[in-house]
């Protein structure tokens, strides 16, 4: 016993618990700069509540569906969707262990959420990883050796990985939880938005690799990292919640990525920040080009109003308006298919002449709305309001 236990010791020598920032190269530091920028800017942005409130919710549907989807769970991310917004996707009894792992994996985040409404910083120690493993897991069916909320008492191998010996575990988590915590308090309210910033982003990616290596569970391990990284994203005040379960998103878009990530980071710790840096900022960008979209939209609605409003209050020229709102940015219309935009302008345009479309658009034309692009096609002009986008020179 004693010289396996001595072997394993030696094969885990990674599980370090440290960390020296200056081993970051130049684009992890890059990296750094734009997601702080990136989470900046979407603090910041403004937006009408109902636009917010979905992205939030498809961000917390995308999370969702990612850290249980990377565990093998098969629902379709139509069902994840209905199981957030409605507690149930009316799934069959034989897959509705696959849906009790989604809306406990839910339960578990607005737990997080409603600490933060409340002002209040969570624990991460092992008592509460421990009430999280059991809630991750209650409801289901698993190995007779695995016990929910209870450190493993058997050992296990993910893939080529072999975890520590079951005995090493309590030993190990407390060290884990403790290291965090001393992580994690050289930084305060009061700190450097960019220290606090960096340390929320290393401290939560260090979590979810430690996890996994020191895997204090039977099952459950994956799920518990990445709800500890969401915790610490969340806590630090420095990112938004819209972005907090980007990461998850990220790791099951890149699954083998992911799996290569945690074996390569034995060696150097600094593969899997990368990794997750890289991630974590194409998924920021994403988020912001959604954003940018809304704003752009209300922007040139706000634009189109303005137009009409020096213009006479007629049936002719609110169908006009209309259309400017309806054309899609980057396609081409005739006059013809403007009239099927919408189902009240196909109304209206019902009960006008035969040349009224191709009227309404040489008016929008004048005022500057949009372009004709050639004989009988037109664009909208959504550029108009795109302020400062650099030229390209040929």
């Amino acid at each position: 016993m004693l010289d396996s236990m001595a072997t394993t010791s030696e094969r885990h020598g990674f599980i370090s618990f440290d960390v020296d920032p200056s081993r970051l190269g130049h684009n992890d530091w890059l990296m750094i700069g734009e997601a702080m920028s990136k989470c900046e800017h979407l603090a910041g942005v403004p937006l009408k509540p109902e636009a917010a409130n979905e992205l939030a919710v498809v961000s917390l549907e995308r999370g969702v569906q990612a850290t249980t989807a990377i565990e093998g769970n098969t629902l379709s991310d139509d069902e994840v969707k209905r199981i957030v917004r409605q507690g149930t996707a009316d799934v069959p009894e034989s897959r509705e262990y696959l849906q009790r792992e989604v809306l406990n994996i839910v339960k578990c985040i607005d737990e997080i959420d409603a600490a933060l409404e409340a002002g209040l910083r969570l624990p991460i120690d092992v008592d509460r990883l421990c009430r999280l493993n059991r809630e991750i897991l209650a409801g289901i069916p698993d190995n007779p050796e695995v016990v929910p909320g209870q450190l493993r008492q058997h050992n296990v191998a993910v893939g080529p990985y072999l975890a520590p010996h079951w005995t090493e575990v309590p030993e190990l988590t407390a060290r884990l939880v403790k290291w965090l915590d001393e992580l994690r308090s050289t930084v305060n309210r009061d700190s450097r938005r960019e220290d606090r910033f960096f340390n929320a982003i290393v401290a939560a990616i260090l979590a979810h690799l430690y996890i996994a290596w020191v895997h204090p569970f039977g099952n459950g391990n994956g799920r518990l990292a990445r709800l500890i990284e969401v915790q610490i994203l969340s806590e630090s005040g420095v990112v938004p919640i819209v972005a907090t379960n980007l990461l998850s998103d990220h790791y099951n878009k890149t699954r083998n990525a992911y799996y290569l990530a945690l074996q390569r980071a034995q060696q150097d710790v600094g593969h899997f920040i990368s990794y997750a840096l890289r991630g974590f900022v194409d998924e920021l960008r994403a988020q912001i080009k959604v954003v940018r979209e809304e704003n752009l939209r209300i922007h040139w609605e706000s634009y189109v109003y303005e137009t009409f409003n020096h213009k006479p209050s007629t049936a002719p020229r609110s169908r006009q308006r209309e259309v400017a709102l309806r054309m899609e940015a980057g396609r081409t219309y005739t006059p013809e298919q403007v009239t099927e935009l919408t189902t009240g302008l196909a109304k209206k345009y019902a009960t006008c002449g035969e040349r009224t479309p191709a009227r309404d658009m040489n008016d929008l034309a004048k005022m500057g709305l949009v372009a004709k692009v050639s004989h009988r096609h037109y664009r909208v002009l959504r550029e108009k309001i795109e302020a400062f986008i650099p030229p390209v020179a040929n």
